[in-house]
């Protein structure tokens, strides 16, 4: 028996929570260990970031090193004509101070030439230390010039001696309104009146489960708001008796509610258990979804030696029946040749090896199996589907995986 089977599943709740905590326990490992192995990537990460950057510094310092070779080079180019030109005004200087030697004239010193000739700061500093002293040597040999003159009418040597260098410049409110709680307005005058309406009321309410957002319901409050605002005592116990009846009905929506997530909760454990067996099993697994056992769904999943073979499993909660049967994908559903129908057969054969180690591990993990119906292997044509119905990363993995892939888990469940 190797065909198309359909078994009835039932979730037995000891061994289910005992596998998932197993299993929490195996996910809690393979999160340190990826932590761990993320944590080595990021140090190897780091050390390659660093030694790039120490590479691109030590580059960085080659480019500058040269930089400023050029730059002091260029700078040098021109320490020479700007010596020139403070030797020439030194020598007008002098022939000043002995035409005129009735008027005194300083000559300042040049200046000394830079200690690291390598240094463009230094050799700068240099440049603008002669351009200020063959601008102080002009400045003085104008103002002995205009001494002179003035004092012999000698105007025609500041003609001669004027010269000028143009400089250039270098260089809230609240963040958080205070949260008022809405009370609800209970009319205060008339439980006065009426202390022992307000008692039975509280009493009544305090049998309330608690509620998600912790506020009391509109109509719970207007009911509670009449019941002690009643005009008579017939009319109060009436209130009294609708109260707690809808109490009642809150207090049982929410145990059902709680029984109901609890149960969906379950289910979606299973869902998860399911794809942990297939995939440690060697089986290549569509993403389950978590709603799988909650809603109904169906899934695929395949080795990776089966080519363009799937298993198809089809979940119903509602009968709480599952559905194995074998797919294989094709552009077009041509008729099968007693070549393609007998590689079929085997195909089928193939996956029937597996099935009493899935359902054996299934019921290991709190998922109690009966079997309702199996056919043999090649009493109905295996079903041609369009390779589109399957998941992408699935139908890659078997194009390009020649062993099982890692496992692919339904989401975690919080």
């Amino acid at each position: 028996m190797s065909g198309p089977i359909a078994i009835e599943y039932v979730l037995v709740s000891a061994l289910l929570d005992a596998a998932w905590g197993v299993y929490q326990e195996a996910q809690q490992r393979r999160a340190e260990q990826a932590q761990r192995e993320q944590a080595l990537a990021d140090r190897r990460e780091h050390d390659r970031r660093a030694a790039s950057a120490r590479r691109d510094e030590e580059r960085r310092a080659r480019e500058e090193a040269k930089r400023r070779a050029e730059q002091a080079a260029a700078l040098l180019s021109q320490a020479h004509s700007r010596e020139q030109r403070l030797e020439r005004a030194r020598e007008l200087a002098q022939q000043a101070r002995s035409r005129f030697a009735d008027v005194a004239l300083e000559v300042p010193a040049a200046p000394a030439p830079p200690e690291d000739r390598a240094d463009p700061v230094a050799i700068q500093r240099y440049l603008d230390a002669l351009d200020a002293t063959t601008a102080l040597v002009q400045t003085r040999v104008r103002e002995q010039a205009a001494l002179a003159a003035g004092r012999k009418g000698a105007q025609e040597l500041m003609s001669v001696l004027a010269q000028s260098v143009a400089g250039e410049a270098r260089t809230a409110a609240d963040l958080l309104a205070l949260y008022a709680a809405e009370v609800k307005a209970l009319a205060r005058p008339a439980a006065a009146k009426a202390p022992d309406r307000r008692a039975t009321a509280e009493r009544i309410l305090g049998r309330l489960a608690q509620l998600p957002d912790g506020e009391l319901p509109s109509a719970l409050a207007l009911l509670m708001r009449a019941l002690i605002e009643a005009e008579s005592e017939e009319r109060a116990e009436m209130l009294a008796l609708e109260l707690r009846a809808q109490v009642q009905q809150l207090n049982a929506a929410r145990e059902d509610a709680e029984r109901a997530e609890t149960e969906n909760r379950r289910r979606e454990i299973a869902g998860v258990l399911v794809a942990e067996v297939l995939s440690d099993l060697g089986y290549e697994v569509e993403p389950i979804a978590e709603t799988l056992f909650v809603s109904g769904g169906m899934a695929h999943f395949q080795r990776a030696e089966w080519g363009d073979y799937y298993v198809r499993m089809r979940v119903d909660p509602v009968t709480r029946n599952v559905n194995f049967n074998m797919v294989r994908t094709a552009a077009a559903s041509a008729p099968s040749d007693a070549a393609q129908r007998s590689r079929d057969e085997a195909m089928e054969a193939t996956w029937c090896a597996g099935i009493p180690k899935l359902l054996a591990e299934l019921a290991a993990r709190g998922i109690d199996t009966r079997k309702l119906r199996e056919l043999d292997a090649g009493a109905v044509p295996v079903q041609v589907v369009k390779p589109e119905t399957i998941d992408p990363v699935l139908r890659q993995g078997a194009q390009t995986q020649p062993q099982s892939a890692p496992r692919q888990m339904a989401r975690p469940i919080k």
